[in-house]
This record gives structure tokens, sequence and C-alpha cells, in this order.
């Protein structure tokens, strides 16, 4: 069973907070000081209800930035999981890979525009899991993984990942993103018609 509190940090306050404040959380998660000290609060934040026993210490929780298929993506390494359940990356990935500091897509307020459907969608990142599972991996050394993925109140597993606990893991990882999200979409010209 998956210890409640990275489980509570991976699985919902940290994909809510991105969601809430898309652009503010890019901003901070760009800066490497504001990064960790974020990151530390949201993991104390998850631990705030339970026990003392329960609480796990943030122990390889780390950041890096990567481009995949075209598209910025902050890669969260977790604490080890110990159970089914947990996981051992996130990724939040940015549909767009404009600088974080250009509000021109997203509304001052940080919220998406909800009368907009197109906006609300296009400026909420992605966010990915790297699941620990049961199971064997195939032919190959490491524990068994899942490629999940959460929006909204949705879970979805996309189909096994990469085995965890070997040094080609997070590539591998980076690499089942791309494979996924496939390349950008090609900006469709604007067309005016006019008539004569």
């Amino acid at each position: 069973m998956a210890r409640p509190h990275p489980y509570h940090f991976a699985y919902t306050m940290l994909p809510q907070l991105v969601w809430r404040r898309p652009a503010a959380v890019r901003r901070e998660l760009n800066d490497p000081l504001l990064a960790r000290e974020l990151l530390l609060y949201i993991w104390d934040k998850a631990a705030e209800s339970l026990p003392p026993r329960e609480r796990v210490a943030p122990r390889g929780l780390h950041l890096s930035w990567h481009t995949v298929a075209g598209r910025a993506t902050a890669l969260l390494q977790l604490p080890a999981p110990q159970a089914t359940g947990e996981a051992h990356l996130a990724a939040i990935v940015y549909e767009h890979a404009d600088d974080p500091d250009d509000q021109s897509r997203i509304p001052d307020d940080d919220e998406p525009d909800e009368d907009d459907p197109v906006l609300a969608d296009e400026a909420l990142p992605r966010y990915f899991l790297l699941e620990a599972t049961l199971g064997r991996s195939p032919d190959e050394a490491g524990t068994p993984t899942m490629l999940g993925e959460l929006r909204g109140e949705h879970h979805r597993h996309h189909a096994p990942g990469p085995p965890a606990g070997r040094p080609d893991t997070t590539g591998r990882f980076l690499q089942a993103l791309a494979d996924l999200l496939g390349p950008l979409p090609t900006e469709v010209p604007y067309m005016r018609i006019v008539r004569g």
C-alpha cells in the first residue's frame, strides 16, 4: 500500500497547484532557489495532517528541466517508492515552450478563462508519473513501472514504463513521454477571406 505522504504529494498536492496556477508555478520552478523552496513547502504540506511516524524525508527530491518532443518539461525525481502506487518520477509538460514570463496565452490572474475552453485547455500543463507497479519487468533488470497521467480527476495508465532503478530509467521515461506526445502540431496559418 502506498505511503500517504509521498502519494499525497505526487498525486494530489503538486498537480492541483500546477493546474491552479500554471504560469506562476512555471516561473517559480524555473528559478532554482524558488523551485527548491516551493517543492519543500508542498512536501511539508502533504504531511501536515499525518502523524510523525508516517512522514517521509524529502531525500532524493530533485527538479531538472528538459525539452520533450518540443515541449518544456519539468522533471521531478521523487523519493524512492516503497510500495505500488507511489511514483518514481513526475513530469509537468507544458504544451508551449514559450518563455515562462510570456503571459500572452494565460490570463493575468494565472487562471484559465473558463468561458474559453480552448485557452483553458492550452494553458494547463499535462502531468505524468512513472508509477511503481506489481509484476516483473520483461527481460530486463529493474522494478516494473507504469506510465500514468493525471488530468483533472482522471487517472489514466498509458502503457508499461521503463524499469526503475536503472541508470537509464530517467532517459527512457523522457523518451516514452516523447513517443506518447508526438511532435508539436504545426501552427495553421491565419486565413482571411476577402469577398469582392
